[in-house]
């Protein structure tokens, strides 16, 4: 279940078979949240934050287990941003997205994630399942900013990305400096 606020995309092929996302919605979904209102609530992490070197290098710290844990986003597919090593979320009624549902903790938490993620993302307060919960509870996750953004054809895996990618994306965080940006 989707946070009202969060109605539906549209999803059209553009020339080049790329995937563009756009939100309808008599309201702007596109101004981001203030830092008070992330900070409050948990993070659904679906892409390259899942991973344990990213997300310690970008908190400054490792999260315990109760504070980090399996959860999944039901309606929603992985798709590689075009150009980019990194994934988004697009629509998909049958579909479901396995991540890491995160409790910040620390002071900063929400902004050095809103740093990380950059201008491209904005949060959105939708309904996730914990893993081994019976029902689901609300948490922010971060959705492409401006109205539209190109997705690739391609489904973006995890696994995928740590064989080919990971190495690189990390160096490439370590030399931004305190509060790196992954679309940088």
């Amino acid at each position: 279940m989707a946070d009202k606020s969060f109605t539906t995309m549209l999803f059209a092929k553009s020339p080049s078979l790329d995937y563009y996302i756009r939100y309808a919605s008599g309201t702007n979904l596109d101004h981001p949240s203030d830092a008070s209102t992330r900070q409050a609530m948990d993070y659904f992490f679906y892409g390259t934050l899942c991973d344990p070197d990213v997300h310690r290098l970008i908190l400054g710290y490792r999260p315990g287990p109760r504070q980090i844990r399996p959860a999944s986003l039901a309606g929603f597919r992985r798709k590689v941003a075009r150009g980019r090593n990194y994934p988004l979320l697009i629509r998909a009624p049958a579909g479901r997205v396995q991540g890491l549902l995160f409790t910040p903790r620390r002071r900063g938490d929400a902004e050095r994630l809103a740093a990380y993620e950059g201008p491209e993302y904005v949060t959105r307060r939708l309904w996730v399942r914990p893993r081994g919960a019976d029902g689901c509870q609300p948490a922010q996750v971060f959705l492409p900013a401006s109205g539209m953004l190109p997705a690739g054809l391609a489904d973006w895996h995890p696994q995928i990305w740590r064989r080919r990618e990971k190495a690189a994306f990390v160096l490439s965080l370590h030399r931004q400096g305190s509060m790196p940006c992954a679309n940088r």
